[in-house]
């Protein structure tokens, strides 16, 4: 797999299949043709959290397992789980910590708003999200929107582990630098006069600057007042905190071999406006990585220090 150069910080610019100024440019994001394999890597993330660490979990996540594809052999065997999380993939083991936290920062937020009567969730880039499978009985419309080749593969394993799809799951699919958000959320029966929650955990860095503000857009376009959002950005290196060059590094690196490079990174200070969030949003929460390991990792001994290379924002639909 070759290599994607780093993204500009803040402009997004890099290999994602098009530049920005939307010609292709030889170079495709792999995932269009055979479903996400870092979502893959999510899901064994979530799986292996309740395999090899004690409760209270950050989430408690018993559908990944399906969902994590080779994974699943690595995670049971304690002798490959060891060679693989301390040998193999040592350096990267924060990373996936992230990949709860995120998840438990937007989960909390969801719930609340499910609580303020908000019956619409709409999951962007949901890859093997199982929010919809661990509550099925929430009053809530659940619109999963992603790549129709990772939409078909979580079908496909679903129906091979026996998992039914509750009743209020909807399956999108879209390409984000090729579709209308708009026009395929109302064909499955979103009513953008509602106001709604949008979950876009885990996008951003894969999108080059004019999809992303585009996307941004559209958004805003959609969202009816009072609707929320939870997305997570990458940090810029260079606001990154000197010993965690390598760890970037190392992380742009394994995207990329695995042919879904980052392309996009921000400054921190700067991210909301840069990503094209304007007057139209409020900003209810902007975690930083230590304001997520304080919330959520405090006091645990049986977990690898999180990643700081990713912050999370939490806004709100004037």
């Amino acid at each position: 797999m070759a290599e994607a150069p780093a993204a500009t910080p803040g402009t997004g610019k890099g290999p994602p299949g098009k530049d920005e100024t939307g010609k292709k440019t030889g170079r495709s994001n792999l995932a269009r043709r055979r479903g996400s394999r870092t979502a893959e890597l999510v899901a064994a993330s979530r799986a292996r959290h309740l395999v090899r660490h004690a409760p209270p979990w950050v989430v408690e996540d018993r559908y990944a397992i399906h969902f994590a594809g080779n994974w699943r052999t690595v995670i049971r065997n304690g002798l490959l789980d060891w060679l693989f999380s301390r040998i193999i993939l040592r350096r990267l083991m924060p990373v996936t910590l992230q990949q709860l936290t995120r998840a438990r920062f937007a989960e909390d937020r969801i719930l609340a708003a499910v609580e303020r009567g908000v019956s619409q969730l709409v999951i962007l880039g949901s890859g093997f999200d199982t929010f919809a499978l661990r509550h099925p009985d929430l009053p809530l419309t659940v619109f999963e929107v992603d790549l129709a080749a990772t939409e078909k593969l979580k079908q496909e394993r679903m129906a091979a582990a026996g998992i039914r799809s509750p009743a209020g799951l909807r399956f999108v699919m879209m390409d984000f630098e090729r579709d209308d958000l708009g026009e395929r959320l109302s064909a499955c029966g979103f009513d953008r006069g509602r106001p709604g929650f949008f979950n876009w955990m885990g996008v951003t860095y894969y999108l080059a600057g004019e999809a992303l503000r585009n996307s941004v857009a559209a958004l805003t376009d959609l969202a009816a007042p009072g609707s929320e959002l939870t997305l997570d950005y990458l940090i810029a290196e260079d606001s990154a905190p000197e010993e965690s060059r390598a760890l970037y590094a190392a992380v742009m690196r394994f995207v990329a071999r695995r042919g879904e490079p980052f392309v996009s990174a921000f400054e921190p200070e700067q991210a909301p406006r840069e990503m094209g969030f304007g007057d139209d949003w409020e900003l209810v929460q902007h975690d930083s990585p230590a304001d997520q390991a304080e919330r959520y990792l405090s006091g645990r001994t049986d977990l690898p220090p999180l990643a700081p290379l990713f912050g999370c924002l939490h806004l709100r639909r004037k």
